[in-house]
């Protein structure tokens, strides 16, 4: 790529199928294939603070520098439509020293805000065994990494600061709903939703961006985060104070069944109301925040409708209607 001329990031959204494509973005995946020819090629995942694309380097691209998730590049190439998806085909890549912090998408909200109302949360818990259990888990140490930690590779909450984000959603919707049926747990419901995805400390780690562990590859999430919780109970005990078996089968049933069904990686189903809402709190904010993320990412020409997304098979309806001032009743 010719130094010369300088590169330009522009918005991932706002890229439009025939248009020549000449900027700097964030490397977000990519993965080293062949062709039937036995000639290398590559499927890219390319990401800017507005969102992100799939992208293909064939044979011919030329590739300056070491290709790594994680690095900004310097691309030149022609967006197309492939399968009524966006797709950057590469022509040339250059691999730059530039910082990544610019392209990389966060929370929403500031995150000593969050972990403001993180500390909220778990202050508000008055049963004396989950409160000791919070304590005994939550040191310093996990805490921070708690903190740190994205609550996926990619779908949702993918970034640092992602998995608080989404475990305090899930909190505030639970407890919201909860206040319907006055027979739930308040306690036991907050910190089973506190707790049900903190194994993906382990499970994923983020330099730039999210990637698995070794551990987390083998086991998930799922099944760490249960071994934590076992072992907290295990060290309290230990420590001579009480811990009920009956409420620790529970905690550990939430997270294994947080998930709702075994096709989708839960080992168990919900058997309890706590567990049963837990599961459909979790699944919504992860489904809102991809809905209401597509549609702030989507550019294009349609007025209506997203571009087809292969992942989840479905294009979504972007326009958002707002009501007009000389339409409101006074």
């Amino acid at each position: 790529m010719e130094s010369r001329i300088p590169l330009q990031v522009k918005e991932l959204k706002n890229l439009s199928p025939g248009q020549q494509v000449f900027g700097r973005y964030l490397l977000l995946d990519m993965i080293q294939r062949k062709t039937k020819d036995g000639k290398a090629m590559y499927n890219l995942k390319l990401g800017d603070a507005s969102g992100d694309i799939d992208g293909v380097a064939w044979e011919n691209c030329q590739i300056a520098g070491d290709l790594q998730a994680g690095a900004v590049i310097g691309l030149l190439g022609d967006m197309s439509s492939f399968n009524g998806k966006m797709q950057v085909t590469a022509k040339r890549i250059k691999v730059l020293e530039d910082d990544p912090a610019p392209f990389l998408k966060g929370p929403g909200v500031d995150r000593r805000s969050l972990e403001k109302h993180f500390a909220e949360m778990t202050e508000s818990v008055q049963d004396i065994h989950l409160r000791n259990l919070l304590d005994q888990m939550f040191t310093p140490d996990l805490k921070e990494r708690f903190f740190r930690a994205a609550a996926a590779k990619s779908i949702h909450h993918n970034y640092s600061g992602g998995l608080l984000e989404h475990t305090l959603e899930v909190c505030r919707l639970c407890l919201q709903a909860a206040s319907l049926w006055p027979e739930l747990n308040r306690d036991l419901l907050l910190v089973g939703s506190l707790l049900h995805d903190l194994g993906k400390v382990e499970e994923l780690e983020v330099k730039v961006v999210p990637s698995y562990t070794t551990e987390g590859r083998l086991l998930g999430h799922i099944v760490l985060g249960t071994e934590m919780v076992a072992a907290a109970i295990k060290a309290l005990r230990q420590e001579g104070q009480e811990f009920p078996a009956e409420l620790e089968w529970m905690l550990k049933h939430m997270i294994l069944s947080h998930h709702g069904a075994l096709e989708f990686g839960s080992p168990v189903i919900p058997l309890f109301p706590e567990a049963l809402l837990l599961n459909f709190m979790d699944n919504l904010d992860a489904k809102m925040h991809v809905f209401l993320n597509k549609i702030s990412e989507s550019g294009g020409e349609n007025e209506y409708f997203t571009n087809y997304d292969n992942f989840f098979a479905q294009h979504f309806f972007k326009y958002r209607y707002n009501l007009a001032e000389e339409s409101q009743l006074e």
